[in-house]
């Protein structure tokens, strides 16, 4: 889809461009029955003016948007690395912005984004069914999902096959033999959905206690919530093994219970999922799924320019095979 301009808006409403620009900047002095026709036309495509080139309309602005879900987290440096090498590369800039997992911060992300032109977007939404990824098919931008997969046939994507993810970790976790497992399913989220899926489904339950935490997104939370674990399921006492599906979140708990004297691997076995650059160089070496962050970021840039040039036949769509990487978290030494 091409950029909506307001020569497109006036066009289907009638009127002049002129007409369109005086809703736009002083809608009191146009009547009310054409200012309601014009508003619907603008409110159904999103289109939200330029500020920054009105006399530029067409030409690129070298801009590219980036909106991910949280800062803190290295999986979105790791992201954002990827993205610099392609986009650099090719001349380009590009501005970075937090949804904070919060939609309406999202929309407004994108919205401003947009009403400074810039050439393309990639996002990681915090659904591919989100209002923010409709807005972005209406404005007619260059975009690209990450992080998540969409049955959208227009909308292109990179994503890890997190299902497959999930079972290579259950795989794993079942050959440690350990009484029970806990799961801490992080936020809700299609990534994370598919990650749990993938584990639960090829876990092997017969002989094993399974608990289910959820809606720690942070390296603080897992830091919290690992008194909470040790006091409620009896780490202290049951041989355990924990799936985090977040290495953020899997590393502060690593680093709780190493100050409550809990031994690891031997006592409880941690695993996560991702394997950000931190996971290996931790207290204790975090095994993972690997899903190859910055190829993640630097394939959705390389398919978000060549959209913008017009090269290939888009959508493009990425699924990332996912790599089980074993450390010290759930490795037991030689023998025992």
């Amino acid at each position: 889809m091409k950029h909506i301009t307001i020569a497109d808006i006036a066009k289907e409403a009638g009127v002049s461009k002129a007409t369109v620009s005086r809703v736009l900047s002083k809608p009191h002095l146009v009547n009310e029955k054409t200012k309601e026709k014009i508003s619907s036309i603008i409110d159904k495509y999103s289109y939200t003016p330029n500020i920054l080139a009105q006399g530029l309309a067409g030409m690129p602005t070298k801009n590219i948007g980036v909106v991910v879900d949280e800062f803190p987290n290295n999986f979105y440096i790791d992201l954002t690395e990827g993205i610099d090498h392609v986009i650099s590369a090719n001349n380009y800039f590009f501005q970075v912005m937090s949804s904070q997992w919060i939609p309406e911060r999202e929309v407004q992300g994108i919205r401003s984004l947009l009403k400074n032109r810039v050439d393309g977007i990639l996002i990681t939404p915090v659904s591919p069914e989100s209002e923010t990824v409709e807005l972005l098919k209406r404005s007619g931008t260059p975009f690209v999902l990450m992080n998540c997969k969409s049955d959208d046939p227009d909308i292109s994507f990179v994503c890890c096959d997190n299902y497959k993810g999930g079972t290579l970790m259950a795989e794993h976790i079942n050959a440690l033999h350990h009484e029970q497992i806990i799961i801490i399913s992080v936020f809700d989220h299609q990534s994370v959905r598919d990650r749990i899926e993938g584990f639960v489904d090829h876990l092997d339950t017969k002989t094993v206690r399974i608990t289910r935490y959820s809606n720690a997104k942070t390296y603080k939370d897992g830091y919290e919530l690992a008194p909470v674990i040790v006091e409620y399921d009896s780490i202290r006492t049951k041989k355990t093994s924990l799936f985090v599906a977040n290495d953020y979140v899997a590393i502060g708990i690593i680093v709780r219970f190493l100050e409550m004297g809990i031994s690891i691997p031997q006592q409880a076995a941690i695993a996560g999922f991702d394997d950000i650059r931190l996971s290996a160089i931790c207290q204790i070496p975090l095994t993972t799924i690997s899903q190859s962050v910055f190829d993640m970021g630097r394939t959705a840039a390389t398919d978000l320019m060549n959209i913008i040039k017009k090269n290939g036949d888009p959508p493009f769509k990425h699924i990332i095979e996912p790599k089980l990487v074993i450390r010290e978290s759930t490795r037991l030494p030689a023998g025992r």
